[in-house]
Protein backbone atom coordinates (compact mmCIF):
# COMPACT_ATOMS: atom_id res chain seq x y z
CA UNK A 1 0.00 0.00 0.00
CA UNK A 2 2.80 2.65 0.64
CA UNK A 3 3.64 2.60 -2.84
CA UNK A 4 -0.07 3.55 -3.86
CA UNK A 5 0.02 6.08 -1.18
CA UNK A 6 2.94 7.60 -2.62
CA UNK A 7 1.49 7.63 -6.26
CA UNK A 8 -1.30 9.52 -4.60
CA UNK A 9 1.03 12.09 -3.17
CA UNK A 10 3.14 12.32 -5.86
CA UNK A 11 -0.34 13.30 -8.05
CA UNK A 12 -1.75 15.58 -5.49
CA UNK A 13 1.70 17.63 -5.47
CA UNK A 14 1.45 17.44 -9.55
CA UNK A 15 -1.96 19.15 -9.73
CA UNK A 16 -1.26 21.65 -7.26
CA UNK A 17 1.15 23.05 -8.59
CA UNK A 18 -0.34 22.89 -12.20
CA UNK A 19 -3.34 25.25 -10.42
CA UNK A 20 -0.55 27.00 -8.70
CA UNK A 21 1.55 27.56 -12.34
CA UNK A 22 -2.20 28.52 -13.59
CA UNK A 23 -2.74 31.23 -10.84
CA UNK A 24 0.48 32.31 -11.28
CA UNK A 25 -0.12 32.66 -15.04
CA UNK A 26 -3.29 34.74 -14.86
CA UNK A 27 -2.15 36.95 -12.62
CA UNK A 28 1.09 37.89 -14.89
CA UNK A 29 -1.32 37.95 -17.89
CA UNK A 30 -3.41 40.65 -16.03
CA UNK A 31 -0.48 42.55 -14.81
CA UNK A 32 0.57 43.17 -18.52
CA UNK A 33 -2.66 43.60 -19.82
CA UNK A 34 -3.02 46.24 -17.55
CA UNK A 35 0.23 47.74 -17.58
CA UNK A 36 -0.85 51.24 -19.17
CA UNK A 37 -4.10 51.55 -17.44
CA UNK A 38 -3.01 55.15 -15.35
CA UNK A 39 -4.82 56.30 -12.80
CA UNK A 40 -4.75 59.16 -10.35
CA UNK A 41 -1.89 59.82 -8.04
CA UNK A 42 -3.24 58.71 -4.45
CA UNK A 43 -2.83 60.99 -1.55
CA UNK A 44 -0.75 60.91 1.68
CA UNK A 45 -4.19 59.55 2.81
CA UNK A 46 -4.03 56.54 0.06
CA UNK A 47 -6.87 57.94 -1.64
CA UNK A 48 -7.71 59.08 -5.11
CA UNK A 49 -9.17 62.83 -5.58
CA UNK A 50 -12.78 62.49 -5.95
CA UNK A 51 -13.85 61.85 -9.77
CA UNK A 52 -10.65 60.10 -10.49
CA UNK A 53 -9.63 56.29 -10.97
CA UNK A 54 -7.45 54.69 -8.99
CA UNK A 55 -4.41 53.37 -11.04
CA UNK A 56 -4.30 49.30 -11.41
CA UNK A 57 -2.41 48.28 -8.37
CA UNK A 58 -0.12 44.99 -9.92
CA UNK A 59 0.64 41.74 -7.62
CA UNK A 60 3.27 39.24 -7.90
CA UNK A 61 2.87 35.70 -7.11
CA UNK A 62 4.65 33.07 -5.13
CA UNK A 63 4.73 29.76 -4.90
CA UNK A 64 4.67 28.16 -1.39
CA UNK A 65 4.03 24.76 0.13
CA UNK A 66 0.76 23.63 1.01
CA UNK A 67 -0.24 22.24 4.05
CA UNK A 68 -0.37 18.75 4.18
CA UNK A 69 1.67 18.30 0.68
CA UNK A 70 1.82 19.99 -2.49
CA UNK A 71 2.21 23.71 -3.44
CA UNK A 72 -0.05 26.58 -3.56
CA UNK A 73 -0.30 29.84 -5.09
CA UNK A 74 -0.04 33.23 -2.52
CA UNK A 75 -0.74 36.82 -4.14
CA UNK A 76 1.59 39.69 -2.82
CA UNK A 77 0.80 43.44 -3.71
CA UNK A 78 3.85 45.28 -6.07
CA UNK A 79 5.29 47.63 -3.99
CA UNK A 80 5.38 50.74 -4.63
CA UNK A 81 2.08 49.77 -6.88
CA UNK A 82 2.75 52.85 -8.82
CA UNK A 83 5.35 54.80 -10.95
CA UNK A 84 4.59 58.54 -11.38
CA UNK A 85 4.39 59.30 -15.30
CA UNK A 86 3.75 62.41 -16.82
CA UNK A 87 0.84 63.03 -18.78
CA UNK A 88 -0.72 66.17 -18.39
CA UNK A 89 -3.15 65.47 -21.29
CA UNK A 90 -5.02 63.00 -18.83
CA UNK A 91 -8.26 63.19 -17.18
CA UNK A 92 -6.39 61.76 -13.82
CA UNK A 93 -3.51 64.16 -14.06
CA UNK A 94 -2.70 65.96 -10.94
CA UNK A 95 -1.72 69.93 -11.23
CA UNK A 96 2.25 68.79 -12.13
CA UNK A 97 0.81 66.74 -14.89
CA UNK A 98 1.57 63.02 -13.16
CA UNK A 99 -0.74 60.30 -13.13
CA UNK A 100 0.21 57.09 -11.56
CA UNK A 101 0.87 53.76 -13.92
CA UNK A 102 0.94 50.47 -12.76
CA UNK A 103 4.39 49.23 -11.55
CA UNK A 104 4.86 46.74 -14.36
CA UNK A 105 8.08 45.81 -15.84
CA UNK A 106 7.82 43.79 -19.37
CA UNK A 107 10.78 41.54 -18.72
CA UNK A 108 9.98 40.25 -14.96
CA UNK A 109 6.48 39.50 -16.67
CA UNK A 110 8.20 38.14 -19.70
CA UNK A 111 10.32 36.07 -17.46
CA UNK A 112 7.80 34.71 -15.28
CA UNK A 113 5.36 33.62 -18.10
CA UNK A 114 7.94 31.44 -19.42
CA UNK A 115 8.71 29.64 -15.80
CA UNK A 116 5.15 29.53 -14.74
CA UNK A 117 4.78 27.44 -18.27
CA UNK A 118 7.91 25.51 -17.82
CA UNK A 119 6.97 24.55 -14.67
CA UNK A 120 3.08 23.66 -15.63
CA UNK A 121 4.40 21.63 -17.85
CA UNK A 122 6.87 19.28 -15.89
CA UNK A 123 3.40 19.09 -13.20
CA UNK A 124 2.09 17.84 -16.48
CA UNK A 125 4.58 15.11 -17.23
CA UNK A 126 4.59 13.68 -13.39
CA UNK A 127 0.76 13.78 -13.86
CA UNK A 128 1.70 11.23 -17.14
CA UNK A 129 3.51 9.77 -15.77
CA UNK A 130 1.43 8.72 -12.73
CA UNK A 131 -1.13 7.50 -15.22
CA UNK A 132 1.42 5.00 -17.07
CA UNK A 133 2.66 3.66 -13.97
CA UNK A 134 -0.89 2.97 -12.93
CA UNK A 135 -1.67 1.56 -16.11
CA UNK A 136 1.35 -0.62 -16.21
CA UNK A 137 0.47 -1.57 -12.46
CA UNK A 138 -2.85 -2.55 -13.52
CA UNK A 139 -1.95 -4.50 -16.71
CA UNK A 140 0.69 -6.04 -15.01
CA UNK A 141 -1.60 -7.66 -11.53
CA UNK A 142 -4.70 -8.40 -14.35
Amino acid sequence: MAGINGLGSSLTSALSGALAQTQRLSNSAGNVANARSTGAIPGADGTVPAGKNAAYAPSATDTVAADGGGTRAVSRPVTPAYIPEYQPDSPQADGNGLVAAPNVDPVTETTSQISALSAYKANLAVIRTQDDMQREAINTLA
